[in-house]
């Protein structure tokens, strides 16, 4: 019990920390930078900018606004179960999921509290070729790092470390019997006629015969 309660605050913890500072970071940069202004950190690799996404990864499946906003909120209780139908939870595990319940209920504030019902992204990372123009990895949210880092922790925690159910050796079969033959049960004493048991009377040679 003590130590279903550890994992337990563990979880809430990262959970509410990931989301309280994903939300944080966009009320920051959605106050201070316009639409469609850019402000450099690194330049030619990164830089803070601000745009919504009505999807999802990459912005696909846009045009399901209402269906993500039910599925984000479904995706929360379900993430509670599987955290809590594990029976023997391990920290890394703890970890991973609840860096997924960040994401997730970061996301799903603003789909359902915000005006226009979207996520918020702001981070965007870039490179310029030396062909010339600007390769852009789509703009994301601190919601969506914690989502992907999870979902990669998760893996990892699967293939690598999870414990497999190890079936006991079967027990060494018994060594076969030595083929020995019973032995034979004594011969049957013959009984002499009229007399007690014990060995028969021999028989002895046949009658002389005196020569005439």
């Amino acid at each position: 019990m003590h130590l279903l309660l550890r994992h337990s605050i563990l979880f809430f913890v990262v959970a509410i920390a990931g989301a309280g500072l994903d939300l944080l970071t966009k009320h920051l940069a959605f106050e201070h930078i316009q639409r469609f202004q850019e402000v450099t950190i690194i330049d030619g690799y990164f830089s803070y900018g601000r745009t919504t996404n009505p999807g999802v990864v990459f912005g696909m499946g846009g045009n399901a606004k209402t269906a993500w906003k039910f599925i984000a909120v479904a995706a929360v209780p379900v993430i509670l179960v599987i955290f809590y139908t594990v029976r023997k939870p391990k920290w890394i595990l703890t970890i991973s999921l609840g860096m997924i319940l960040a994401g997730t209920l970061g996301n799903m504030y603003d789909r359902v509290f915000t005006e226009v019902h979207e996520v918020r992204d702001f981070i965007k990372f870039y490179y310029r070729p030396a062909s010339g123009g600007e390769k852009v990895w789509p703009l994301f949210n601190l919601a969506d790092a914690f989502i992907c880092v999870g979902v990669f922790l998760l893996t990892i925690e699967m293939m690598f470390f999870d414990e497999k159910k190890k079936t006991e050796p079967a027990a060494p079969a018994p060594p076969p019997a030595a083929n020995i033959e019973p032995p034979a049960p004594p011969a049957l004493r013959s009984q002499s006629p009229g007399g007690e048991g014990g060995a028969g009377p021999v028989a002895g040679p046949g009658p002389v015969v005196e020569g005439k």
